[in-house]
């Protein structure tokens, strides 16, 4: 895609004169998308909690072979947030079928612990699937609850307590609400700060987060969050209001305004959350746009989700839960000073974007590119 090679060659420009580190070293920091569909109970199962798992073992066993410095989730761990639901029974009016979401949490759990049993530091972020009272049913029972609100179940399987976090040295800590925390990590000689906010964060929470930046000067920034950007327009992602109707939670735009432009040290976005509806199993959710803070500093907002593609090993639309084992892997090379990103599926065990395949139905440049290192690197 033209946008992508025409802003790399320009920002390279901007940086060519950067000092690159005393040794060379290529680092990866790996981004897993949306993993509702494999944790959902009423999609085809083990299928889908193999395919979880699966992608967990892949980051654990390539670690060294990446050098792996850290991994962030973007959101919609589960795809039903709350502790039950149900839904109609094909072929049998007013007769439902009903779910216990716990199942969802632990398969979650079942595999984000072979992450977490590795060592490898990584962080979460909670999406709109992942609130209490996401799917509450209705008829006999609790009703639907808007807005989105609650993070029990969060808190209990992966909030600052729980055994992924607990007593972890790159784990710095979390915000008073539990669904905010910060990780640090150091890789290519670098310092970096990572940022896991909550979807549309309240200034509250830019509040907190402010502070967690100032406490550590000079760390470059990135910040994972669930809802940033859309996959097919050069657009934020600000038309979700009746998720917090009547809550001062804050649209990408004005998290922008109020808190990423003003930061210098931020250079990364990474989000999930939106996706293109699927065409025979496949579905774009990779988009990239690049602003420039109050520093005049190109700050990188990605989006990459893959949950609407379902094309799985037999080339058949459907035979995979959606997601079909898609990761984002960001390869930075200290020497060449880029960010190479690329897209594997540990299911298909291929490439996406490679030899000029519109894997994703879009340009292959979306799918595997790179950028040069920006200011917030060279410190």
């Amino acid at each position: 895609m033209k946008m992508f090679k025409s802003l790399a060659a320009a920002l390279g420009a901007a940086v060519i004169g950067s000092a690159a580190p005393a040794w060379a070293e290529i680092f990866t920091i790996a981004v897993v998308s949306d993993t509702q569909n494999y944790s959902d109970i009423t999609l085809p199962q083990p299928r889908g909690a193999d395919t979880f798992a699966q992608q967990m073992r892949y980051l654990v066993e390539t670690r060294e072979e990446k050098n792996l410095a850290f991994v962030t989730f973007v959101g919609d761990i589960v795809q039903h947030g709350d502790g039950q639901f149900q839904r109609p029974r094909p072929g049998a009016e007013g007769q439902f079928d009903r779910f216990d979401t716990r199942e969802e949490w632990d398969i979650a759990n079942r595999s984000i612990s072979i992450l977490s049993d590795s060592g490898l530091p990584f962080g979460m972020v909670l999406g709109n699937h992942d609130y209490d009272n996401y799917s509450w049913w209705i008829g006999d029972g609790p009703g639907a609850s808007k807005p989105l609100a609650g993070g029990r179940a969060w808190t209990f399987y992966f909030g600052p307590q729980s055994r992924h976090f607990a007593d972890k040295a790159w784990y710095g800590g979390a915000s008073p609400n539990g669904l905010n925390s910060f990780q640090t990590f150091t890789a290519g000689g670098l310092s970096f700060l990572h940022l896991s906010l909550e979807m549309q964060p309240p200034q509250v929470t830019l509040d907190w987060a402010q502070g967690v930046i100032d406490a550590h000067p000079g760390a470059a920034v990135i910040l994972t969050t669930h809802e940033w950007l859309k996959p097919d327009v050069q657009e934020r992602s600000n038309g979700y209001d009746s998720y917090f109707a009547g809550a001062d939670n804050l649209p990408p735009d004005q998290v922008w305004d109020r808190f990423v432009r003003k930061n210098p040290m931020i250079f990364m976005i990474l989000s999930g959350h939106n996706y293109t509806r699927p065409v025979d199993g496949v579905s774009n959710g990779e988009n990239l746009r690049i602003d420039r803070n109050d520093a005049g500093q190109p700050v990188y907002q990605l989006i990459q989700d893959y949950q609407g593609n379902t094309v799985g090993p037999d080339g058949l639309a459907g035979s995979a839960n959606g997601g079909a084992g898609w990761l984002r892997f960001m390869a930075f090379d200290t020497d060449a000073r880029v960010i190479r990103f690329y897209t594997y599926s540990t299911l298909l065990d291929r490439h996406a974007g490679r030899n000029g395949e519109a894997t994703f139905g879009v340009a292959p440049e979306r799918s595997e590119f790179e950028l040069p290192f920006p200011p917030q690197l060279s410190r």
